[in-house]
């Protein structure tokens, strides 16, 4: 287990590299973000909130972010980060001004987002427009039809597949993409279970 602590207002506690707070004011004017994951369900009485990550972030990279942004009623709010514990199995996060487990549940399963500029290089280069017509298969499915258009909703890439005649909507992003093949143009996803009965 990784304890991750980073400098905010009030506290004694400092990280010796951090992105500057000044890309996430800037962030605020340009209104550039992109979705990096969501809160899940809190966890303790001191408002820890399990986070799930769309992309692998490691202790290096969560290490150096101050803040964060959480979408509430649409609107980007930033939050300081207290620190964040990091296990084989799950994130946790201690934001400042949430400190206990009935603030936190005000925050459950809101989607969090980081200031576009700190978008990794290897998320940037896989835009997904260049898949449309691709082929789509399913891990224990099989074939799901081909992409028929690539929208971006709320900072998100998501491929619309021509399932059955039917739209079927799937996020451009981990855990659902498994594998993708540009040559080919052949995308391997992995849907949860009873998606397909929700989404069509």
């Amino acid at each position: 287990m990784v304890t991750l602590k980073c400098a905010i207002a009030g506290t004694d506690t400092m990280c010796m590299s951090l992105y500057s707070i000044e890309t996430f004011y800037e962030t605020i004017q340009d209104e550039q973000y992109f979705q990096v994951g969501s809160f899940k369900k809190p966890i303790g009485i001191n408002g820890g909130l399990v986070v799930s990550f769309l992309y692998e972030l490691n202790d290096a990279e969560l290490l150096k972010l101050p803040a964060l942004f959480v979408e509430v009623d649409y609107v980007k709010v930033p939050y300081s980060i207290k620190n964040i514990t990091t296990t084989q199995r799950k994130s946790i996060i201690h934001l400042d001004l949430i400190s206990s487990k009935t603030e936190a549940y005000a925050l459950r399963n809101l989607p969090i987002f980081l200031p576009l500029a700190l978008k990794p290089k290897w998320v940037q280069s896989m835009l997904p427009y260049s898949l449309v017509d691709g082929l789509v298969e399913g891990v224990g499915l099989g074939h799901l039809g081909h992409i028929k258009a690539i929208y971006c909703m709320r900072d998100q890439y998501i491929m619309a597949i021509n399932h059955n005649e039917k739209e079927l909507l799937i996020p451009y992003a981990k855990p659902f993409i498994v594998n993708i093949n540009e040559l080919q143009k052949k995308v391997m996803v992995e849907l949860p279970e009873g998606y397909l009965e929700v989404m069509l």
